[in-house]
């Protein structure tokens, strides 16, 4: 099988097209690497795939480079630089968009309305007490959270005179607070009101009512002030795998759970299916709400418990297009075609020789960012970064110390 990467850049109204050369059998020199009409290419003599666009066969430009890990200067990939069609481009302005309010989310509200259960992303145990209802018998409420950041954006969105009161919603008057007392592994009842919503869908996590789920354990972990924050809370477990699922906390007076989109699948009965997504979903979501509401395009990643930096992410674009099948790493097989929406990113990994300097001289800017993962989590997103960088070609890996690679949206 081929190697090959695909990229549309729709700000440049092109497709750049990326693919190895035969390693072995015949030499044909790429010339068996062509555009076929303006939608395939063909990228061996028996190997033929669709274009992710309709291009102009004939205005397309053609280049080699060469492989750097290969140890020789031989022309390894063949470049190709299609424009893409007129009427194709018009088309894209419309689906396409920029707006990081216009990207789609992984999971909403209206997505999983009537959902049946919540089931632990590990062993598939349901976690919620009384499927599909709340204690009293009703339809679970489903609501999108606003912005994570809203209480900073709300004197953008309303206009209103300063002695004014908004009217919001009770339960978004209080922010959630993580349990740090042995109380919060125990089922205190304590006075709350009915909450008017039982489930509010954010970019990273659920919030819902503590009483919703029950079969279920809760940890207290305790951890050192660390230099910046101390971050003691009270973990949500699945009791059939003790997978973390979520946390434990207040919004004000009432006893709310948080859980993690990444750690739990929503159960639909009509169809029956299933709905989960994956970490690097679940982090590029958190960066786009950095993105959008501060504008800022750095970012440290940490270990919640260790408060340690793993690796360091500077998004350089969103809401791309790429498509691209991968050699293995033994180079004898290749790894399922992938076509994906995806943040294009380059990071540092933890074992580099100048990361420490990097991460504090980014740590003291303003204009950095930093996002808190579970430590189990930040060893699977740097696996992920670095498989990830191996859809592009090694000739365009490495950029100024760093790696380029891409985040699944």
């Amino acid at each position: 099988m081929t190697a090959y990467y695909m990229e549309v850049l729709d700000s440049l109204k092109v497709v750049d097209i990326y693919v190895e050369r035969a390693r072995s059998g015949p030499k044909s020199g790429g010339s068996d690497i062509q555009l076929v009409g303006t939608t395939e290419l063909r990228i061996s003599a028996d190997s033929v795939i669709s274009l992710p666009v309709t291009v102009s066969p004939r205005a397309a430009a053609r280049s080699s480079l060469a492989d750097p890990e290969s140890g020789s200067d031989a022309e390894s990939w063949v470049r190709i630089r299609a424009p893409i069609a007129l009427d194709c481009i018009k088309a894209r302005l419309e689906q396409a968009s920029q707006l990081i309010a216009s990207i789609e989310k992984p999971i909403t509200a209206n997505s999983i309305q009537g959902v049946s259960d919540i089931g632990c992303q590990s062993c598939l145990s349901s976690l919620l007490a009384n499927t599909p209802l709340t204690p009293d018998g009703d339809a679970l409420g489903i609501r999108d959270l606003p912005s994570a950041f809203w209480s900073e954006l709300v004197d953008c969105w309303v206009c209103h005179p300063e002695k004014d009161t908004v009217n919001v919603n009770a339960d978004l008057l209080h922010a959630f607070e993580p349990e740090v007392a042995e109380a919060a592994t125990k089922n205190i009842q304590g006075p709350e009101t009915k909450p008017s919503v039982d489930m509010w869908v954010g970019d990273t996590y659920i919030l819902a009512a503590e009483c919703l789920f029950k079969d279920v354990t809760k940890t207290l972990v305790h951890m050192d002030k660390k230099g910046r924050f101390y971050n003691s809370y009270t973990e949500l477990c699945c009791a059939s795998c003790k997978n973390v699922v979520g946390e434990i906390g207040r919004m004000g007076p009432r006893k709310m759970a948080k859980v993690y989109l990444n750690r739990v699948q929503f159960v639909l009965p009509n169809p029956r299916s299933a709905i989960s997504v994956s970490l690097s979903q679940v982090v590029s979501r958190e960066i786009l709400s950095h993105v959008g509401a501060h504008a800022v395009y750095r970012f440290v990643v940490e270990g919640r418990k260790s408060c340690q930096p793993v690796v360091l992410i500077n998004v350089v674009g969103w809401n791309a297009e790429i498509q691209a099948r991968a050699m293995s790493s033994t180079q004898t097989d290749s790894l399922p075609d992938i076509s994906w929406r995806c943040l294009k990113i380059l990071f540092m990994r933890k074992d580099t020789s100048t990361f420490d300097s990097q991460a504090k001289q980014w740590l003291d800017d303003s204009a950095t960012e930093l996002i808190s993962l579970r430590d189990a989590d930040t060893d699977s997103l740097l696996r992920t970064l670095v498989e990830n960088s191996r859809l592009l070609p090694p000739p365009l890996r490495g950029m100024a110390n760093m790696t380029r690679s891409f985040l699944q949206m």
